[in-house]
């Protein structure tokens, strides 16, 4: 909830004025009262200022000081930096990943619930008991079922979303003991992971559904033998809560529990005093930057807040939690009361709605007009009454729609009042019904109908391109004739639009299945529609063709079944259903633990929240927090930088830039530099600028927004790729073109040649862990924590910057929370920078990006250009194929990749000459990186795109095409001269994969479909895959170090590769207990270092797991031949034990350390992986939502050495993809060049229901890898090429919209294809809205 001190604003015109009243409220001071804060001058004890507070953490009493945690430190800090609880994770600090939700238990009488931990003021929680991951198990006190179901099924990789997944979980049995499938597929709308691709998870926890009558029955305590509390006290990690924090903050903080101490509380204020009322503190997710307060209000103990009764009215006090008002409207039978619960549940997440307040998202309609409030726009809709109150007791009642530009000063909404709505029938006629045999028509009379939209990026937790409510009195016996002045608004036009009403006006009266009455109204609702052009929106034109789509459909949704079959399904939302999934894969268990389904080696301490990630390090003594200061404007100079104010704060330490730096200035050594700290000229927005250092993270990111920069030279900004390539500066060819064959003469010989250009966009890595790092000076140079794929490039980088040896760095690496091509280079941004504040103070130093600077400052997938033509002959067979390949590279072409999408350009087709031109472009924009499957899904893309643009102009299937043209054993393979050496699978794979995903029927199936309905439709592309694999002459190396230990026979593993979700150490882990013929569990993988692993390579481009897994077998074959002479001397039944115990005392060396690399060895070669996917999508096409409906994958992985990891791999690389082609969209700021999509409010990977309803994956059988180590093949990238399917699927079902709206021909759908892109390819026009 918002009230703010403004400046009075005049009240919005309205058709009845507010209705006033004095109220008489009695204003008496508490029986008792707390101490003044440190912070207020008054001697006079205030009503309901708090000086501390208490509640339970895990069991254990926590009591807070307002004078040592302030309104800033929230329960997730708290939790994490006080109580030293490191499980709950921290990742967009937005309430948009779900990693910091906990459980909550507020009273004693409460429900547990879930909610985000990063938004909670830990002031707010007085009297709660709260359970973190910690408080479930861990691996001294046994794991609670939870948390071993999610690692036994595969449901953590990186796992930093896992203590967050876990505890979502939790929370909802806790609340709901027996909870059904269906309610448990769409508990996880809050909670992203980018590994798995959520299908794990979800099967996971549904194993809990129908069979949980007590959580406390769950588990069993290992030390009690009692069962389970289910509320904290089963970890044995005690929370410490009695840390200090250092506060800079002055504040007063007041707890009311009365509306009347409320409004003594305001009216006591200073005239200038900026206050915030407090409930769910939601909003700061979403505004961060309202204030600063110096008051606040936390209302949440004020009983007449939350009160409600449901009667002739719905009345709802305005504390009232969204979930609590859902529940309660929900069990009514009044069709606008349901309608509102419905809508409402499309709010954000369970965890944001559990703790926001309708009051709360009111206010922020009220404070930020553009808020497109999903509670304003329902209860405007119903026409709910708003009951306010001043800070002298009067009550004004307005209606909901007047509130935006209602002044709020001194004032508290208190009351929220739903009419009734309910069915009005006409009063029967007696006489009539006494000559009338026959039963009266039921369907006679006056019905309220009330429907509500909202059209959004995703499935979930997104917020609304246009969100629009319907409400209508209609006579349904009477030709639907509208009664009265019906309710149309609409959220996401223009801040100063709610309600249409002209369109309202002309509507009274009218006849609603009268068809040129209902296209004369929508002519005058398309001229009352007027949105407004804001860059980081969806265009102005789609959302208003949306708004008048949505109005269709309230039409067809009051026709019912008198409109035409056809169209009636257009009325409802699509329904995705409950999720399914199989997973199939070969084993041999006579190779065992190889080829074994077995838990990934880190799973349990993940889900538990044991796992340490860098961020979860302590802070050692004397260290300093820093934060970059980042530039606003792209292409332009920096003129001056003043960090006078910034410097000026408490708490501040220091600001430094380039003039810091011992070294070069240039965090990524390429052919161009990447400065640490620009100098002189800002080459895009958000680049760094200097580096503020400070005594908390928190005052150094407020300190690096006072910093001041003058820009001068403003060029133009541009950030489309299509655009530079306009001026030939921008466009640099990488190389010569890669060619073989006479492609002139057979491109002059073919009988059709299609050419044309796509384009595919960027991807942001999101992995849940940002960009963090600990730099500690030391006696030999530093010490550096950092989650890094490449340690040697970290390394050098920091010694070049800081003027040093390389081998005064010291870096060792346990884990990362996901990468995904993200922590190659980019994290060396922030090493070098916390290394020059480290060198400079001689203290500590963590740098630890937010989500917003780490999208701003740092690169992410290249985006794509290609220009391309291919030729067929009579029989459709490519003759040649030729594309200018431009990949854009950001403000350098440091990180073009186009040379590299050459070798994935020709997928698995037989193209007898060929030429691709690689070519680098430079945009105003982030340098760009390698992210997943780098150039290789591109340059996949383009050939299998091509396909697509053929079969439509030569007027044949794709999925025929693409078979008329497969590799045959001796097809030409880039690069030249180079030939397929291997029979082709692909027409044997798809064989198989038409039969086991129903391909024929569904294809029969999807037909009938489009052909009963207009407005949903449904398509399905199959999608071939060859993924050439080459490790040799990249000068791949990695270390393996085993060591063993005599007392006990256990062995410790420390290899060269990266764990970042891939599941690299558990394969590892499995090939040193198959090569000494040990048991798994005597084996632990230790951290990567630079001193066991020097000059190591990249973990990345699926090479690390097979690369690590050989260097192990050549180290486990040093000791097996130490260890021979020893076993033929004890003989075939000593044991383990006894035989390193031997050994050892033979002064035998226990430790086997090799270099592994492929260049160095003849038995590894290159081999191709193969795969194909059927993907089947339906598409709304009224407003261009989709879902995909199946997914059928099947990848060839030879015999898996870890089948359970390969799995997870392949549906977490394939639900990647599914956001690269479907809802992940970069948008920048035309003017400075600002990136928009900076954080979870306005960038939208994949939700757990984006992921396919029914979700099959197989590991192809009886394809043994002769090339690969233990017969393996990768696994990690090749997936995410054929998720560009659903791309065809989606165009598949446009296609067969424009068909029916008169549309012919080819027409290109580029990624990604967006809800709104969808919409305006499907060929929608209004004379098309029939009944």
């Amino acid at each position: 909830m918002h009230l703010r001190r403004t400046a009075a604003r005049p009240d919005v015109q309205s058709n009845s004025a507010p209705q006033v009243e004095k109220v008489n409220m009695s204003i008496s001071t508490p029986s008792t009262t707390s101490t003044p804060s440190t912070t207020s001058t008054s001697s006079t004890p205030k009503t309901g200022l708090i000086s501390e507070i208490s509640f339970l953490l895990n069991g254990v009493k926590c009591t807070v000081s307002a004078g040592e945690q302030g309104p800033s430190v929230t329960l997730a800090k708290y939790i994490r930096e006080v109580a030293l609880l490191t499980g709950t994770k921290v990742s967009c600090n937005e309430g948009g990943c779900g990693a910091c939700i906990v459980t909550v238990k507020k009273h004693d009488q409460d429900t547990p619930r879930s909610l985000n931990s990063c938004l909670t003021p830990v002031l707010s929680c007085d009297g709660w008991a709260i359970t973190t991951v910690e408080g479930l198990g861990d691996k001294s006190n046994g794991y609670h079922p939870i948390q071993s179901k999610l690692a036994a099924e595969g449901g953590s990789q990186c796992g930093y979303c896992s203590p967050g997944m876990v505890m979502q979980m939790h929370a909802w049995i806790s609340e709901h003991p027996n909870p059904t499938k269906l309610e448990i597929d769409n508990i996880l709308d809050g909670n992203i992971c980018r590994c798995t691709g959520y299908r794990p998870i979800l099967d996971a926890f549904k194993s809990f559904a129908d069979n949980v009558t007590d959580i406390e029955e769950l588990k069993i305590c290992k030390n009690t033998g009692k069962a389970c509390p289910g509320m904290g006290s089963c970890g044995t990690i005690t929370p410490s809560c009695h840390g200090k924090s250092k506060l800079n903050e002055s504040f007063e903080w007041y707890t009311p529990t009365k509306v009347s101490e409320l409004l003594e509380i305001i009216k006591g204020l200073p005239q200038n005093a900026k206050y915030r009322i407090v409930s769910g503190n939601t909003g700061t997710g979403v505004f961060k930057n309202d204030g600063p307060y110096t008051v606040f209000i936390d209302v949440n103990k004020i009983a007449e807040l939350h009160e409600t009764s449901l009667d002739a009215e719905v009345v709802l006090g305005a504390n009232v939690k969204i979930t609590d008002a859902i529940n309660l409207l929900a069990t009514t039978n009044n069709e606008v009361w349901q309608g509102v619960a419905s809508h409402l549940k499309k709010i954000a997440s369970y965890g944001i709605r559990n703790q926001g307040s309708l009051a709360g998202n009111l206010m922020m309609k009220n404070a930020h007009n553009d808020f497109p409030s999903d509670v304003f726009l329902s209860l405007e809709t119903s026409g709910a009454m708003l009951e306010i109150v001043n800070s002298d007791g009067q009550l004004t009642s307005i209606a909901v729609g007047e509130l935006p530009m209602f002044e709020m000063t001194n004032k508290v909404l208190v009351r929220i009042r739903i009419p009734l709505g309910a069915k009005s029938n006409k009063k029967n006629n007696l006489n009539k019904l006494w000559l009338q045999a026959e039963p009266t028509n039921k369907r006679a009379g006056q019905e309220w109908k009330y429907r509500s939209y909202k059209i959004m990026p995703r499935s979930s937790n997104a917020h609304a391109y246009v969100n629009a409510g319907f409400l209508a009195l209609v006579d349904t016996s009477d030709n639907f004739k509208i009664i009265s002045k019906p309710r149309i608004v609409f959220g996401g036009i223009n801040p100063g639009f709610v309600h249409a009403n002209a369109t309202e006006e002309f509507l009274i009266g009218r006849n609603m299945n009268d068809h040129d009455m209902f296209m004369e109204a929508l002519s005058i609702l398309a001229a009352e529609l007027a949105p407004d052009d804001e860059p980081v929106l969806a265009s102005a034109l789609y959302r208003k063709q949306l708004a008048m789509g949505l109005f269709y459909k309230f039409y067809l949704y009051v026709l019912g079944n008198t409109a035409s079959a056809a169209v009636q399904s257009a009325a409802a939302d699509l329904d995705r259903g409950l999720s399914s999934s199989s997973q199939s894969w070969e084993t041999d268990e006579s190779q065992w633990p190889i080829s074994q389904p077995v838990e990934k080696t880190e799973a349990k301490v993940q889900c538990s929240g044991e796992a340490v990630y860098v961020n979860d390090i302590t802070a050692s003594n004397g260290e300093v927090h820093a934060a970059f200061v980042l530039s606003g404007h792209a292409n332009c100079t920096i003129s001056a930088v003043n960090a006078d104010a910034a410097l000026a704060m408490p708490g501040v330490i220091a600001y430094l830039d380039a003039n810091d730096i011992p070294g070069i200035n240039d965090w990524k050594t390429g052919p161009t530099p990447e400065p640490v700290f620009c100098a002189g000229k800002s080459e895009y927005a958000g680049q760094a600028v200097g580096l503020i250092v400070a005594e908390t993270r928190e005052i150094a990111v407020e300190a690096a927004k006072k910093v001041e920069i003058t820009y001068g030279n403003l060029g133009e900004v541009v950030t489309d790729t299509e655009k530079a390539m306009e001026n030939s500066e921008n466009v640099l060819a990488l190389g010569p073109p890669v060619s073989y064959g006479d492609v002139s003469t057979a491109m002059a010989a073919a009988d059709s040649v299609i050419s044309g250009r796509f384009r595919m966009g960027s991807q942001y890595h999101f992995h849940m862990e940002t960009h963090v790092c600990i730099v500690t000076p030391t006696e030999d140079g530093f010490d550096v924590e950092i989650p890094s794929q490449d340690i040697n490039q970290t390394a050098i980088a920091v010694a070049k910057v800081m003027k040093t040896t390389v081998n005064s760095i010291n870096i060792s690496v346990k884990r990362l929370g996901g990468a995904y091509g993200g922590k190659i280079f980019l994290q060396n941004s922030c090493a070098t920078a916390a290394a020059v504040a480290a060198n400079k103070l001689r203290r500590p130093v963590r740098l630890w990006l937010n989500l917003e600077d780490n999208m701003k400052m740092l690169g992410k997938r290249n985006p794509y250009v290609f220009d391309y033509k291919i030729g067929f002959d009579s029989s459709r067979k490519i003759v040649a194929v030729e594309s200018d390949i431009y990949s854009d590279g950001g403000w350098n072409f440091n990180a073009c990749d186009s040379p590299f999408a050459i070798f994935f350009g020709q997928s698995c087709y037989h193209i007898p000459a060929l030429k691709f031109s690689a070519f680098g472009v430079k945009t105003h924009t982030q340098s760009h990186t390698a992210m997943r499957a780098p150039a290789m899904c591109n340059g996949h893309a383009m050939l299998e795109h091509m396909m697509e643009h053929a079969a439509a102009e030569l007027n044949v299937s794709p999925l025929e095409l693409r078979m008329n043209n497969v590799m045959v054993q001796g097809s030409p393979v880039i690069p030249p001269p180079n030939t397929l050496d291997v029979p082709c699978p692909i027409k044997d794979i798809v064989d198989q994969i038409k039969v086991s995903s129903d391909y024929d029927q569904r294809i029969q199936a999807a037909s009938s479909f489009n052909e009963a309905n207009k407005w949903k439709k449904r398509g399905i592309s199959v999608v071939p895959m060859r993924y050439g694999h080459e490790m040799k002459g990249w000068g791949i190396k990695y270390h393996c170090l085993v060591s063993v230990f005599a007392d006990d026979g256990t062995i410790s593993v420390t290899h060269g590769g990266i764990e970042m979700g891939q599941g690299l150490n558990t394969k590892v882990h499995q090939v040193v207990a198959k090569e000494l013929g040990v048991d798994m569990s005597i084996i632990k993988i230790k951290p990567t270092m630079n001193v066991t692993n020097p000059n190591g390579s990249t973990t990345g481009g699926s090479v690390g797991s097979e690369m690590n897994c050989a260097a192990a077998i050549n180290a486990c074959a040093i000791l097996n031949n130490n260890l021979a002479p020893v076993k033929e001397k004890l003989g075939l039944n000593a044991s383990w034990q006894e035989i390193v115990a031997e050994a050892n005392r033979s002064n035998i060396d226990l430790c086997g350390r090799v270099m592994f690399s492929p260049d160095n060895d003849a038995k590894v070669k290159g081999y191709s992986i193969w795969g194909c996917a059927v993907t089947e999508v339906e598409v709304d096409i009224l407003t261009g939502e989709m879902f995909i409906v199946r997914a059928d994958i099947i990848e060839d992985a030879g015999l898996s050495t870890s089948p359970q990891v390969d799995i997870g791999q392949v549906e977490g690389a394939f639900s990647m993809g599914l956001g690269l082609w479907t809802s992940e969209e970069l948008k920048f700021d035309p003017v400075t060049g600002e990136l928009l999509t900076k954080n979870t409010w306005e960038y939208k990977p994949p939700a757990a229901k984006d992921i396919p309803q029914d979700f099959r994956v197989t590991l192809l059988k009886n394809s043994r890898n002769p090339l690969g180590i233990l017969s393996s093949k990768a696994t990690g990238e090749p997936a995410l090429l054929m998720s560009v399917s659903v791309l065809f699927a989606i165009k598949d079902a446009l296609n067969h919209s424009r068909k029916e709206a008169g549309l012919s021909g080819w027409w290109k759908l580029d990624g990604p294809a967006t809800v709104e892109k969808i919409h305006q390819h499907a060929g929608v026009s209004p004379d098309q809205f029939i009944f």
